[in-house]
């Protein structure tokens, strides 16, 4: 792949007519960084480079990250990402691969991505508890962590008997649970021969019952947090989920059982129902019958490794809280985003996210498409390039971010990084592993971060000119020595007037 960027200064100046020519064929990596203050034109060149770009490279994928809702690529395949959108990330989906994929490792990459991604990472108690309730989540899916065979699972056929759209949810729901499902208000469909409950309705003691599916599932967040949820309820109670459930139901009795005596007594009338009486008792002894069975069985140490692996309620309620927070991101869905896999360059609009929310997406995301691209293999061309607006959102100073790791790594694998920032806060070797460097003009705040970090000469600062000069560096397979181009954009170069054109290479060019 070629882009010029502009016209070479010095060969200007010779009346001698230099492109300045960005090579993937030369460099030593597709990596490439442009730096400008905002207005400084960063955006036109990334729209520029990637419309240049895919028309002469079948086959690359563009995985462009919109922060701003701004990058418009003609015949982009465009999806926006939100709260309220259908789809969304699933980062529980676990790669098949007996060498590459397994639950472990996803969740190992779940965890390691939520602690980098928030600015409160995970303590060890809560870590975990986490990776208890995710391998029973997973164990509940029918993945079983020490056996490759089973994590395979066919995606195409994996749906949900009704999403919930119509206000009728369908309920994984065992026959010998039915009885305590029909007192949390489940219904029949005698057609499909399934239990269903309003959608609205899906709260509370009912979510012990998980949406029916058709085909076997990856897990998903909300199914841990409901999971972690009914932990929650059992730890805080000192009971196992049958009693809960039976407790669950003596309440909605009482309740029930107290409204009918309100509504009577505000009529004048003393409330008598030998029927409803009779249910109250009845649900309140199966539930004393559940929390006795359930002491009996901690007497025999039936159930004491459970109470354990999930540490105290103090710690659970931590990580119900945690979850509920990533939950309530909206961008941890099942559903996976409708991109056009026809259309090379791939935007994802996330400006209606805030800045924590955005982060957490590009990262997990990236994480997810360098995992695929390992397993692809080695590569000797570019397959893929990540497009990042406000890179330094991404980039950690300790190195071990996915961002500065595809910095060190994804060269080999076909993966080329095309990041945009509006200075150079970034940690050194994050900057000394791309090859291509372009500054676009820099506020004078800092130039002397700029000088420092990219060996800049601040004589180059001074000329550039927002939408006229520019600066690039490239680092070239056969070159010994890296230097900075001082660089004429095209426009500039055809609007220009003669003398004035000699006046703006004459500024600071001896130097």
């Amino acid at each position: 792949m070629r882009f010029s960027f502009g016209q070479d200064a010095a060969g200007l100046r010779r009346n001698e007519s230099i492109d300045v020519v960005w090579d993937s064929s030369r460099l030593i990596n597709g990596h490439t960084l442009l730096v400008g203050m905002s207005g400084a034109g960063k955006t036109f060149l990334l729209k520029q480079m990637i419309s240049g770009m895919q028309s002469q490279s079948p086959g690359v994928r563009f995985h462009v990250f919109d922060v701003h809702g701004d990058i418009d690529i003609p015949g982009a395949s465009e999806v926006k990402f939100s709260e309220q959108t259908p789809y969304g990330l699933n980062p529980l989906r676990v790669n098949p691969s007996p060498h590459f994929g397994g639950v472990r490792k996803c969740i190992a990459s779940f965890m390691r991505t939520i602690n980098r991604a928030s600015s409160t990472p995970l303590g060890v108690k809560q870590e975990a508890v986490i990776r208890n309730i995710l391998l029973d989540v997973y164990r509940m899916r029918g993945f079983n962590p020490d056996n490759a065979a089973t994590w395979s699972i066919d995606e195409s056929s994996d749906h949900l008997v009704s999403d919930g759209s119509d206000n009728r949810l369908y309920l994984d729901i065992p026959i010998t649970e039915k009885d305590d499902a029909k007192a949390f208000g489940v219904r029949w469909d005698g057609d499909r021969k399934l239990w269903w409950i309003a959608t609205e309705n899906y709260d509370g003691g009912i979510t012990r019952w998980l949406p029916k599916t058709v085909g076997r599932a990856n897990p998903s967040l909300n199914d841990v947090l409901i999971y972690a949820q009914r932990l929650l309820k059992h730890s805080f109670m000192g009971s196992d989920q049958d009693a809960i459930t039976k407790l669950e139901i003596f309440s909605r009795n009482a309740g029930s059982y107290q409204r009918k005596e309100i509504d009577a007594a505000r009529n004048g009338q003393k409330f008598e129902d030998e029927v409803a009486t009779s249910a109250l008792d009845k649900a309140k002894g199966k539930a004393v019958e559940s929390y006795v069975r359930f002491i009996e069985a901690i007497r025999t140490g039936n159930e004491f490794d459970d109470l354990i692996k999930y540490d105290s309620t103090d710690v659970l309620k931590s990580v119900v809280d945690r979850l509920e927070g990533l939950k309530a991101t909206g961008i941890f869905k099942s559903a996976p985003a409708p991109f056009d896999s026809r259309s090379p360059v791939w935007v994802y609009k996330l400006n209606p996210l805030d800045r924590p929310e955005k982060k957490m997406f590009v990262m997990f995301r990236l994480q997810e498409l360098f995992y695929a691209a390992i397993q692809r293999g080695e590569q000797t061309g570019i397959k893929d390039i990540f497009v990042l607006d406000e890179a330094q959102l991404y980039v950690d100073d300790d190195g071990d971010g996915i961002l500065n790791i595809l910095s060190r790594e994804a060269r080999k694998y076909g993966v080329a990084l095309l990041a945009a920032s509006q200075n150079a806060a970034f940690p050194d070797d994050f900057i000394s592993s791309l090859a291509t460097k372009v500054v676009l003009g820099i506020d004078e705040l800092y130039w002397r971060q700029s000088v420092a970090k990219m060996r800049i000469d601040p004589k180059l600062l001074e000329w550039i000119r927002p939408h006229k000069t520019m600066a690039v560096q490239m680092k070239e397979r056969a070159a010994n020595k890296n230097v900075w181009r001082w660089v004429v954009l095209p426009s500039a170069v055809g609007a220009t007037s003669h003398q004035n054109h000699q006046n703006l290479l004459q500024q600071n060019l001896s130097a």
